[in-house]
């Protein structure tokens, strides 16, 4: 009784854990460090127009730049003033084209970089005055014994109360010219450490090797509570089968889940449930979402899939076999 009460609290405790934690990286190591399923993601234009769209649909919200830094030239407007200026003339392509550098960069063990010479170009040319009219108008209050004007970009930094929209939109559009002769070609991005460390090239190897330690773990752990459990081949049997049950029909459900439930569209009109308040996107932008992460996402679910009915099978099969035994027994 004793060696069943340790095997039962070993399952609970150690086994199942393991058990589906490896079947979990099984199934994500088929597509997690390979550059192609990022590279359908990131590929999307009808995606960035959407993210366009909506981000000039909301100029008159608070915007969270994070720890972004302007590059060289463009210093003096607040992050937030100058993304939403920029949001008013960069283009979908643009974007894909940078998104799509910066993945082959990265998986090439190259220093991310984004290529701003076609957004010198466009600035100095047709989006100058889109750029600077959206600009003035994202421009905060001055503070008391503020400077309006940035001392080496000449580009207004704020807007003093006697000065409209207009004059400073005017201030921007003159010092444009010179901003943009001291921006660099190129603006060099800063990546975690952490996703460095798993998504880089050596990524695909350590992630097959913590699959493969995890694996040999969870094999022992599995089959040595068996062997605590029983005390025949019938028992040992069963107790591999049925324990092994749960984690594959979790795995096959995470499967399942990824590739029906997560891409419906009857998820958007819950979107006030997940997200509530005004930050939630609008429906266009859900729509092109989960037109974008379709095929991206199918690839997820068939390493589960795979993963879990692999597993099942071979689950079933030894329940099958334990009933075998017990019959010829």
């Amino acid at each position: 009784m004793l060696r069943k009460l340790l095997a039962a609290a070993l399952l609970l405790v150690l086994v199942l854990p393991l058990l589906y934690s490896a079947l979990t990286l099984f199934s994500i190591s088929g597509w997690l460090p390979r550059p192609s399923f990022y590279r359908e993601l990131a590929g999307q234009e009808k995606l960035y127009a959407v993210l366009l769209a909506e981000a000039r649909a909301n100029q008159d919200r608070a915007w969270d730049m994070g720890k972004w830094v302007p590059p060289p030239g463009l210093e003096g407007p607040p992050a937030e003033a100058l993304a939403k200026a920029l949001a008013r003339t960069v283009s979908p392509e643009y974007l894909r084209q940078q998104a799509v550098q910066a993945l082959e960069a990265f998986f090439d063990s190259e220093p991310l970089a984004l290529d701003l010479r076609p957004l010198k170009r466009e600035l100095g040319a047709g989006s100058r005055r889109p750029f600077a009219d959206a600009l003035a108008q994202a421009l905060p209050p001055c503070r008391t014994g503020q400077d309006p004007l940035h001392p080496q970009s000449g580009l207004p930094a704020c807007r003093p109360s006697g000065m409209s929209v207009q004059r400073a939109a005017e201030l921007a559009f003159s010092a444009l010219p010179a901003a943009l002769r001291r921006m660099p070609d190129s603006y060099v991005l800063q990546l975690e450490p952490e996703i460095a460390l798993w998504l880089g090239p050596l990524s695909a190897a350590r992630l097959g090797w913590a699959s493969v330690i995890l694996g040999l773990l969870a094999a022992a752990s599995w089959i040595g509570a068996a062997f605590l459990w029983g005390r025949n081949r019938a028992e040992v049997t069963a107790f591999l089968g049925w324990s092994l049950l749960p984690p594959a029909l979790l795995t096959l459900a995470a499967g399942l889940a990824v590739r029906f439930a997560f891409l419906g569209h009857w998820l958007l009109p819950l979107r006030s449930w997940f997200l509530p308040g005004k930050t939630w996107a609008s429906p266009e932008l859900g729509l092109a979402l989960a037109d974008a992460l379709r095929v991206p996402l199918e690839v997820v679910s068939r390493g589960f899939l795979i993963a879990g009915a692999v597993s099942l099978g071979l689950a079933l099969g030894l329940i099958a076999w334990w009933r075998t035994i017990r019959h010829e027994s």
